[in-house]
């Protein structure tokens, strides 16, 4: 008979990384008219929001109230939109994600 055990570890990785995800598009929902205003805000109105840049845009909106991230937890964080592991976040990531 299999174990039931462990179910949780085995997708609470992925939840919060989802849920904070959904937690900065809300943010972003309330505070931006678009997410083109809210990428040109993050990233200082350049083409780029890099790891600096993004943790400093979740900061200014205490955007991840709530949880309790490590700067290792941010860093897997902001791995997880950036899909192509570019360390930097386009335009199009951006949209994509939020």
């Amino acid at each position: 008979m299999k174990s039931m055990g462990g179910g949780l570890n085995a997708s609470s990785t992925y939840d919060w990384k989802l849920a904070a995800i959904q937690q900065i598009g809300l943010k972003i929902s309330k505070v931006y008219d678009s997410l083109e205003d809210s990428f040109f805000d993050a990233s200082g109105e350049s083409d780029k929001v890099d790891l600096v840049k993004f943790n400093a845009f979740v900061d200014k909106h205490d955007a991840l109230r709530g949880f309790n991230l490590t700067d290792m937890l941010k860093q897997r964080l902001f791995a997880e939109v950036d899909p192509h592991k570019k360390t930097f976040l386009s335009i199009k990531d951006w949209i994509n994600a939020f």
